[in-house]
């Protein structure tokens, strides 16, 4: 490559970096993310209020036709509070069948707006656990209290199942 072509690439790569870095300074909206380590808190502008997360779990209980077949939980999280969730702080979720722990997650990098939510499926062998005909399935989120929320009583839900 010769020196004009070098130049040239020098003085396009500087022009558009000072481009896009102009535009994004006159429009503060044109670039929304946000990357947050867990250690800032979000407030509100009018009167200061610390805003945040509210993580609460619902479960499904899909019971098995035939009865020696999996149990299976459709579980969804989601922040119903007024404050983002922050990615980088680790918790957990974990799933019980009759108060034995037949799963478990840690995550640290999902981020969870207000309004946000996020579901899964997870059979629960019977070949491996053994659980009777009847009993509870345990779902629990953030057991630990590791995300600061606005309501901690609502992390978890116990469902009863029978076929």
């Amino acid at each position: 490559m010769g020196v004009r072509s070098k130049t040239l690439v020098v003085v396009l790569l500087v022009g558009l970096v000072f481009g896009v870095f102009a535009i994004s300074t006159k429009n503060s909206q044109l670039f929304k993310g946000q990357i947050f380590d867990g250690s800032e808190e979000e407030t509100t502008q009018e009167t200061g209020e610390t805003l945040l997360p509210d993580l609460t779990v619902s479960a499904e209980i899909i019971i098995p036709e035939i009865a020696e077949d999996d149990i299976e939980v459709n579980v969804t999280m989601e922040n119903i509070g007024k404050g983002t969730m922050p990615g980088g702080k680790p918790y957990t979720y974990s799933i019980y069948i009759n108060d034995t722990e037949v799963f478990s997650n840690s995550d640290s990098y999902s981020e969870l707006a207000p309004g946000d939510a996020f579901s899964f499926k997870y059979p629960i062998p019977r070949s491996i656990y053994q659980y009777p005909s009847e009993g509870t399935v345990k779902v629990v989120v953030d057991g630990e209290n590791s995300i600061e929320e606005s309501n901690e009583d609502n992390n978890q839900i116990v469902k009863e199942y029978k076929f």
